[in-house]
């Protein structure tokens, strides 16, 4: 009837959406400004408003009174199934607002015509995933391959236009085309556990080649090529959004593997490999960043390093272990952005991330030169910077258990401040581009903005409690 109100599922909703203003942001991609001011307002918006929804109410009417959002309500194609749960929530507004975030910064600062439509693509892609509840496999199996599709789009967004090799992008292929396999095998020794429930060994295989396939998608240290190549060669900001985003559907997934298969936590080694190979990341990640004369490595191997920690504390056992986790990751994705909008501003200013290049550039762009110096010593803990709260909070719970990866990773952290320290010389020496031009006033803004943010949290890193108390729905149940 003409008069009953068209009733559609959140996921359709949402997802849609974000498919429309993609094709249109698309159409209109040469007015880079206005596009990435309207995706910042369409992603906030939706974040904000899924911040603030209360899941008990079971209709959410538009204006006009024409349209009904069912918030409970499922999406079923091809044998998928799609719905919110309360525990996909945070995951989606936090992708939500990371992408918000992003397109704010990119209005200001130029990463590729194609950046904001190919990032709301990939964004309805993370945010399907996480409203996944059902598939011809479990969602954890499927995700692999989810994210081979979305790294494949990723390529595209993090070449963004460039005349450089694609070395970098295509070695983010890698993990999941190499854990995907190894998920299906897994999904088949989960089909024999019901035939002879009496024989552990089908559900131990299992559990083990699904933590190997977790292991490569999370990339350590042998595995963390991508990272320190894509920071060389792809826009910066594009690389950090890249990385956040990919690195919280990860963290997502491992929880949901773990409570999805009971049996995972039982018979996978994946704490004693995170312990592991986390220390190595941390290690690496610090010693390279040391070593290395190249602006974006030493960027990416920084954020290495913190990448390790983080792992580090995953293999913690105990409740403390996600609550620490996302107070990481949350000041990383602080100190990523800040470091990535200075970086911009340099390479767009500079003409290139060499060091020749940046000889004495922080006379003419002190500003933009602080944002990228605070942001990358908060990837390695530096006092006063957004990242130090954390990592002396996982220093010290890794310390309880053993003191000597905590030293470790201690001194790796100062190989990397030390990187930056060397890079602050070379900013603040000698002017030798006489004709370099100073940051403009929209440039100067954007520094203040995340520089305040970053030193905000270093002081009061209090203000983190209520994002992260709604943040472990996701990790808790």
């Amino acid at each position: 009837m003409n008069g009953e109100p068209l009733i559609v599922s959140l996921p359709a909703v949402l997802v849609g959406s974000l498919l429309a203003v993609a094709a249109l942001t698309y159409l209109l991609r040469y007015w880079e400004q206005a596009t990435a001011l309207a995706g910042a307002l369409f992603a906030g918006g939706w974040g904000a408003l899924l911040w603030q929804v209360d899941l008990a109410q079971p209709m959410w009417i538009l204006p006009g009174g024409r349209i009904w959002v069912d918030m409970g309500g499922s999406l079923a194609r091809l044998g998928f199934t799609f719905r919110l749960e309360p525990g996909a929530l945070p995951i989606i507004v936090a992708s939500l607002l990371l992408v918000a975030a992003a397109f704010l910064i990119v209005a200001c600062l130029s990463q590729g015509r194609s950046f904001v439509p190919f990032t709301l693509v990939l964004l309805a892609g993370y945010i399907a995933l996480a409203l996944l509840i059902t598939g011809p496999l479990a969602p954890p199996l499927l995700t692999p391959m989810v994210l081979v599709a979305l790294a494949a789009l990723s390529i595209f967004v993090l070449q963004a236009g460039r005349l450089v090799s694609p070395a970098g992008p295509l070695r983010s292929l890698i993990p999941p085309v190499l854990a995907f396999p190894l998920f299906l095998v897994a999904a088949w020794y989960i089909e024999q556990i019901p035939l002879n429930p009496q024989d552990n060994s089908a559900a131990a295989t299992a559990a083990q080649l699904m933590a190997l396939g977790l292991l490569l998608l999370l990339a350590p240290v042998p595995f963390h090529g991508a990272q320190p190549a894509v920071a060389q060669s792809a826009p910066p900001v594009v690389t950090a959004l890249l990385i956040l985003l990919l690195e919280l559907a990860l963290l997502h997934l491992l929880y949901r593997t773990a409570s999805t298969f009971p049996f995972f936590q039982q018979f996978a080694p994946l704490r004693v490999w995170l312990n592991w190979l986390g220390l190595a990341t941390a290690v690496w990640g610090g010693l390279a960043a040391a070593g290395t004369h190249r602006v974006g490595r030493l960027w990416g191997y920084t954020a290495l390093h913190d990448w390790g920690l983080i792992l580090l504390v995953l293999a913690v056992p105990g409740p403390r272990s996600w609550p620490l986790v996302l107070f990481l990751f949350g000041l990383r994705v602080v100190s990523m952005l800040t470091a990535a909008a200075g970086l911009s501003v340099l390479e767009q200013h500079t003409g290139g991330l060499t060091l020749e290049h940046l000889q004495g550039a922080g006379s003419r762009l002190a500003w933009n030169s602080a944002a990228f110096l605070l942001g990358g010593l908060g990837l390695a803990g530096f006092p006063l910077s957004a990242g130090f709260t954390g990592h002396w909070a996982a220093l010290q719970i890794v310390a309880e258990l053993d003191w000597q990866p905590a030293a470790v990773v201690l001194l790796a952290s100062g190989g990397a401040i030390f990187g930056y320290i060397r890079l602050a010389r070379v900013l603040y020496g000698p002017l030798t581009n006489r004709a370099l031009l100073r940051e403009r006033p929209l440039n100067v803004g954007l520094a203040v903005v995340v520089l305040g943010l970053s030193i905000g949290l270093a002081v009061a890193p209090q203000w983190m409690d209520a994002p992260l108390s709604r943040a472990l729905l996701a990790f808790t149940g």
